[in-house]
Protein backbone atom coordinates (compact mmCIF):
# COMPACT_ATOMS: atom_id res chain seq x y z
CA UNK A 1 0.00 0.00 0.00
CA UNK A 2 1.15 4.04 -0.38
CA UNK A 3 1.95 5.78 2.27
CA UNK A 4 1.65 9.87 1.57
CA UNK A 5 3.36 11.68 3.27
CA UNK A 6 2.04 14.28 5.61
CA UNK A 7 2.69 17.52 3.11
CA UNK A 8 -0.27 15.57 1.21
CA UNK A 9 -3.50 17.59 1.98
CA UNK A 10 -6.50 18.44 0.16
CA UNK A 11 -9.13 20.93 1.00
CA UNK A 12 -12.33 19.23 -1.06
CA UNK A 13 -14.61 16.58 -0.33
CA UNK A 14 -13.83 15.30 -3.84
CA UNK A 15 -10.20 15.01 -3.25
CA UNK A 16 -10.22 14.04 0.03
CA UNK A 17 -11.92 10.67 -0.77
CA UNK A 18 -9.77 10.10 -3.60
CA UNK A 19 -6.74 10.56 -1.42
CA UNK A 20 -8.31 7.92 0.74
CA UNK A 21 -8.94 5.53 -1.99
CA UNK A 22 -5.45 5.46 -2.93
CA UNK A 23 -4.51 4.81 0.68
CA UNK A 24 -6.90 1.84 0.70
CA UNK A 25 -5.70 0.17 -2.78
CA UNK A 26 -3.58 -2.76 -2.68
CA UNK A 27 -0.61 -2.38 -5.38
CA UNK A 28 0.36 -5.50 -6.88
CA UNK A 29 3.80 -7.13 -8.19
CA UNK A 30 3.68 -9.24 -11.32
CA UNK A 31 5.70 -11.96 -11.68
CA UNK A 32 7.92 -9.72 -13.70
CA UNK A 33 8.72 -7.48 -11.53
CA UNK A 34 6.42 -4.72 -12.45
CA UNK A 35 3.60 -3.01 -10.91
CA UNK A 36 0.01 -3.47 -12.01
CA UNK A 37 -2.15 -0.24 -11.05
CA UNK A 38 -5.28 -0.95 -9.30
CA UNK A 39 -8.10 -1.03 -11.06
CA UNK A 40 -10.09 1.08 -8.78
CA UNK A 41 -7.38 3.38 -9.22
CA UNK A 42 -7.47 3.01 -13.33
CA UNK A 43 -10.30 3.49 -14.01
CA UNK A 44 -10.52 6.70 -11.63
CA UNK A 45 -11.61 10.43 -13.21
CA UNK A 46 -10.46 12.79 -10.83
CA UNK A 47 -12.43 16.32 -11.54
CA UNK A 48 -11.00 19.70 -10.40
CA UNK A 49 -13.16 22.48 -12.21
CA UNK A 50 -13.32 21.89 -15.70
CA UNK A 51 -10.53 19.08 -15.74
CA UNK A 52 -10.48 15.40 -15.18
CA UNK A 53 -7.16 14.00 -14.59
CA UNK A 54 -6.59 10.22 -14.30
CA UNK A 55 -3.35 8.66 -12.54
CA UNK A 56 -1.38 5.71 -13.42
CA UNK A 57 2.15 3.90 -12.93
CA UNK A 58 4.02 6.25 -14.29
CA UNK A 59 2.46 9.81 -13.83
CA UNK A 60 -0.36 12.24 -13.90
CA UNK A 61 -2.57 13.17 -17.14
CA UNK A 62 -4.88 15.49 -17.64
CA UNK A 63 -7.79 14.17 -20.38
CA UNK A 64 -8.14 17.06 -22.58
CA UNK A 65 -8.49 16.50 -26.32
CA UNK A 66 -8.84 18.27 -29.65
CA UNK A 67 -8.65 21.75 -28.05
CA UNK A 68 -6.75 24.95 -28.68
CA UNK A 69 -5.69 27.68 -25.99
CA UNK A 70 -4.35 31.03 -27.00
CA UNK A 71 -2.90 34.18 -24.82
CA UNK A 72 -3.96 37.21 -25.65
CA UNK A 73 -4.36 40.98 -24.00
CA UNK A 74 -6.29 39.77 -21.38
CA UNK A 75 -5.20 36.25 -21.10
CA UNK A 76 -1.86 34.42 -19.96
CA UNK A 77 -0.81 30.74 -20.49
CA UNK A 78 1.97 29.50 -17.71
CA UNK A 79 3.31 26.32 -17.77
CA UNK A 80 4.27 25.10 -14.03
CA UNK A 81 6.93 22.60 -14.22
CA UNK A 82 8.50 21.03 -10.98
CA UNK A 83 12.05 21.41 -10.98
CA UNK A 84 13.88 18.05 -11.18
CA UNK A 85 10.52 16.48 -9.56
CA UNK A 86 11.39 12.99 -9.10
CA UNK A 87 15.05 13.29 -7.86
CA UNK A 88 13.21 16.23 -5.45
CA UNK A 89 10.50 13.60 -3.54
CA UNK A 90 13.41 10.84 -3.42
CA UNK A 91 14.98 13.61 -1.00
CA UNK A 92 12.57 14.83 0.33
CA UNK A 93 11.02 12.38 1.51
CA UNK A 94 14.01 10.57 2.69
CA UNK A 95 13.53 7.03 0.13
CA UNK A 96 15.90 4.73 -0.65
CA UNK A 97 16.11 0.92 -1.24
CA UNK A 98 16.44 -1.00 2.03
CA UNK A 99 19.60 -2.79 0.57
CA UNK A 100 21.29 0.22 0.13
CA UNK A 101 20.57 1.74 3.32
CA UNK A 102 22.59 3.97 4.97
CA UNK A 103 24.06 4.57 2.03
CA UNK A 104 21.81 5.41 -1.15
CA UNK A 105 20.77 8.88 0.20
CA UNK A 106 24.33 10.56 0.52
CA UNK A 107 25.62 9.74 -2.60
CA UNK A 108 22.13 10.42 -4.84
CA UNK A 109 21.92 13.49 -2.87
CA UNK A 110 25.67 14.54 -3.69
CA UNK A 111 25.07 13.78 -7.78
CA UNK A 112 21.86 15.78 -7.61
CA UNK A 113 23.73 18.32 -6.37
CA UNK A 114 26.61 18.15 -8.78
CA UNK A 115 23.78 18.73 -11.27
CA UNK A 116 21.75 21.58 -10.32
CA UNK A 117 25.18 22.92 -9.39
CA UNK A 118 26.21 22.15 -13.52
CA UNK A 119 22.87 23.47 -14.95
CA UNK A 120 23.46 26.79 -13.00
CA UNK A 121 26.97 27.31 -14.15
CA UNK A 122 25.93 26.77 -17.96
CA UNK A 123 27.71 23.25 -18.17
CA UNK A 124 25.06 21.47 -20.57
CA UNK A 125 27.36 18.63 -21.10
CA UNK A 126 27.81 17.83 -17.81
CA UNK A 127 24.12 19.28 -16.20
CA UNK A 128 22.64 17.02 -19.05
CA UNK A 129 24.48 13.72 -18.50
CA UNK A 130 23.89 13.85 -14.48
CA UNK A 131 20.15 14.18 -15.37
CA UNK A 132 20.53 10.80 -17.23
CA UNK A 133 22.02 9.43 -13.97
CA UNK A 134 19.07 10.73 -11.40
CA UNK A 135 16.38 10.31 -13.63
CA UNK A 136 17.85 6.87 -14.34
CA UNK A 137 18.32 5.66 -10.71
CA UNK A 138 14.29 6.41 -10.65
CA UNK A 139 13.49 4.31 -13.46
CA UNK A 140 15.75 1.36 -11.98
CA UNK A 141 13.24 1.34 -8.86
CA UNK A 142 10.93 -0.85 -10.96
CA UNK A 143 13.71 -2.84 -12.52
CA UNK A 144 13.91 -6.41 -10.92
CA UNK A 145 17.02 -6.46 -12.73
CA UNK A 146 18.94 -3.83 -11.13
CA UNK A 147 20.79 -3.29 -7.38
CA UNK A 148 18.41 -0.50 -6.91
CA UNK A 149 15.03 -2.23 -7.47
CA UNK A 150 12.38 -1.70 -5.15
CA UNK A 151 8.80 -1.40 -6.01
CA UNK A 152 7.70 0.11 -2.62
CA UNK A 153 10.10 3.33 -3.85
CA UNK A 154 8.45 3.42 -7.28
CA UNK A 155 4.83 3.46 -6.18
CA UNK A 156 6.02 6.04 -3.11
CA UNK A 157 7.57 8.66 -5.82
CA UNK A 158 5.25 8.23 -8.29
CA UNK A 159 1.78 8.61 -6.54
CA UNK A 160 3.50 11.35 -4.16
CA UNK A 161 4.18 12.89 -7.54
CA UNK A 162 0.86 12.82 -8.94
CA UNK A 163 -1.10 13.90 -5.76
CA UNK A 164 1.15 16.62 -5.19
CA UNK A 165 0.16 18.21 -8.41
CA UNK A 166 -3.13 17.35 -7.68
CA UNK A 167 -3.17 19.44 -4.84
CA UNK A 168 -1.51 22.30 -6.86
CA UNK A 169 -4.56 22.39 -9.42
CA UNK A 170 -6.64 22.30 -6.12
CA UNK A 171 -4.84 25.28 -5.46
CA UNK A 172 -4.68 27.21 -8.32
CA UNK A 173 -8.28 27.08 -9.34
CA UNK A 174 -9.20 27.86 -5.80
CA UNK A 175 -7.93 31.17 -6.70
CA UNK A 176 -9.48 31.84 -10.26
CA UNK A 177 -6.78 30.00 -12.58
CA UNK A 178 -7.74 27.32 -14.73
CA UNK A 179 -5.41 24.10 -15.42
CA UNK A 180 -5.53 23.38 -18.96
CA UNK A 181 -2.91 20.44 -19.19
CA UNK A 182 -1.63 18.12 -17.07
CA UNK A 183 1.19 16.14 -17.09
CA UNK A 184 3.72 13.84 -15.01
CA UNK A 185 5.72 17.07 -13.52
CA UNK A 186 4.09 19.95 -14.51
CA UNK A 187 0.99 21.47 -15.34
CA UNK A 188 -0.20 24.15 -18.03
CA UNK A 189 -2.59 27.28 -16.22
CA UNK A 190 -4.88 30.28 -18.17
CA UNK A 191 -6.08 32.77 -16.18
CA UNK A 192 -6.96 36.08 -16.65
CA UNK A 193 -4.22 38.58 -16.43
CA UNK A 194 -5.51 40.44 -13.22
CA UNK A 195 -5.91 37.13 -11.56
CA UNK A 196 -2.02 36.04 -12.13
CA UNK A 197 -0.75 37.30 -8.41
CA UNK A 198 -3.66 35.38 -7.06
CA UNK A 199 -2.13 32.45 -9.21
CA UNK A 200 0.72 32.87 -8.53
CA UNK A 201 0.48 33.36 -4.59
CA UNK A 202 -1.47 29.48 -5.23
CA UNK A 203 1.99 28.06 -6.18
CA UNK A 204 4.12 29.57 -3.70
CA UNK A 205 2.23 28.37 -0.82
CA UNK A 206 2.26 25.20 -2.75
CA UNK A 207 5.99 25.21 -2.98
CA UNK A 208 6.19 26.07 0.89
CA UNK A 209 4.05 23.09 1.75
CA UNK A 210 5.47 20.69 -0.28
CA UNK A 211 9.28 22.19 -0.52
CA UNK A 212 9.37 22.01 -4.54
CA UNK A 213 10.15 23.98 -6.64
CA UNK A 214 8.54 25.04 -9.95
CA UNK A 215 10.11 26.74 -13.10
CA UNK A 216 7.47 29.47 -15.13
CA UNK A 217 7.64 29.79 -18.84
CA UNK A 218 4.88 31.82 -20.65
CA UNK A 219 2.95 30.54 -24.02
CA UNK A 220 1.70 31.94 -26.83
CA UNK A 221 -0.64 29.34 -27.36
CA UNK A 222 -1.31 25.95 -26.51
CA UNK A 223 -3.11 22.94 -29.09
CA UNK A 224 -3.85 19.13 -27.96
CA UNK A 225 -5.00 17.06 -30.01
Amino acid sequence: RYVPPEFIVFDTAPLIEMLERVREAEFVVRSNGTVQMPKELAELAIPIGEGRYRMGIGGLHSSEKSIAHHADDCTVLIDRDVASYYPSIILRCGLQPAQLAPHFLPVYRGIVERRLAAKRAGRKIESDSLKIVVNGSFGKFGSPYSILYDPRLLIQVTLTGQLALLMLIEMVEGEGGQVVSANTDGVVIRCQREVVPDVNYAVTQWELSTNFETEATEYKALYSV
